[in-house]
C-alpha cells in the first residue's frame, strides 16, 4: 500500500482532508463538462428548470458540435456528473402563477363595467354572482430541477 500511497501522493496532498479514498475518477470529458455545468447555472439563474433529460441533450448536443465520437451521453454518466460538480435534484417547494401586466388597472376597468352593467340594467349588489374560469394549461412545469449543493460553512 505504501507504493501505491507514494504513486498518488500529489492527489492525496489535494484531496478533501474527510474523504477516506479517491474512489472519484477525473471526467473523460472535462471541457464538455464545463460547458454542461456552465449552461445547468445559466438556466437556473434564468429561473428554469433543468431535468436530467435536458441535461442529456444538451451534452449530446455539445459533444456533437465539439467533434466527441465516445460520448453516449447515459444517465449514469449524468449522475457522476452531477455528483462530480455539486449538483442534486431538487423538488420545487412552490410554484408561483405570475400576476398579468397592468393587472391593477385591468381590475378597475372590470369594476367600472360592472358597475356600468348594473346601472344600464337596474339590479341590487345581491344579485351578482362570481364565477372564475378554471385554465387548462398544456406547459406542465417540472416538480424537480437540477440545482448546486449549497455547502455548510462550519
Amino acid at each position: 500500500m505504501i507504493r501505491e500511497w507514494r504513486k498518488q501522493r500529489k492527489d492525496l496532498i489535494k484531496a478533501d482532508k474527510s474523504k477516506k479514498t479517491l474512489r472519484s475518477c477525473a471526467p473523460k470529458w472535462p471541457e464538455l463538462e464545463e460547458y454542461v455545468k456552465n449552461w445547468i447555472i445559466d438556466h437556473r439563474k434564468n429561473g428554469t428548470a433543468v431535468s436530467i433529460k435536458m441535461i442529456l441533450i444538451e451534452a449530446r448536443r455539445l459533444a456533437t458540435e465539439m467533434s466527441i465520437t465516445d460520448f453516449a451521453g447515459t444517465t449514469s454518466w449524468c449522475e457522476r456528473f452531477m455528483r462530480r460538480n455539486g449538483l442534486c435534484m431538487r423538488t420545487k417547494t412552490t410554484i408561483v402563477q405570475k400576476l398579468p401586466r397592468e393587472y391593477e388597472r385591468k381590475i378597475i376597468e372590470l369594476h367600472k363595467n360592472v358597475i356600468n352593467i348594473r346601472k344600464k340594467l337596474c339590479f341590487e349588489i345581491g344579485q351578482l354572482g362570481n364565477m372564475d374560469e378554471v385554465p387548462l394549461t398544456f406547459d406542465v412545469p417540472l416538480n424537480k430541477t437540477v440545482v448546486l449543493k449549497v455547502l455548510r460553512q462550519l
